[in-house]
């Protein structure tokens, strides 16, 4: 028993660490874009923010929600939800590009 248990302790450790690491990296990216924010860089601003913004959905879908070793129907739903955000901000696009006056 107490030979499955140090097992568990050492799985459990490792994993608060890799958790541990991916919330670092997540306020790292969050710093990241509040200062490129304040940064006058035209275009490039909201460009580099849906970038950042890619990279820490993906780190949650993939580590916190640990969509790569969950069954297919769960990595469905994921993706029908992303087709569906996907959807819904071109349609929104459509729109303010359909518009006759400026915004």
């Amino acid at each position: 028993m107490s030979a499955g248990r140090g097992h568990q302790q050492g799985r459990s450790s490792g994993l608060w660490l890799r958790n541990a690491s991916v919330w670092a990296a997540l306020l790292g990216l969050l710093l990241l874009s509040m200062l490129l924010a304040y940064i006058p860089m035209g275009p490039v601003t909201v460009a580099s923010g849906v970038a950042i913004a890619v990279v820490k959905s993906t780190l949650v879908l993939v580590f916190f929600m640990e969509l790569v070793r969950s069954r297919a129907l769960i990595r469905l739903a994921a993706l029908a939800g992303l087709i569906f955000v996907a959807v819904m901000f071109a349609l929104t696009l459509a729109d303010v590009l359909t518009r006759a006056g400026k915004i």
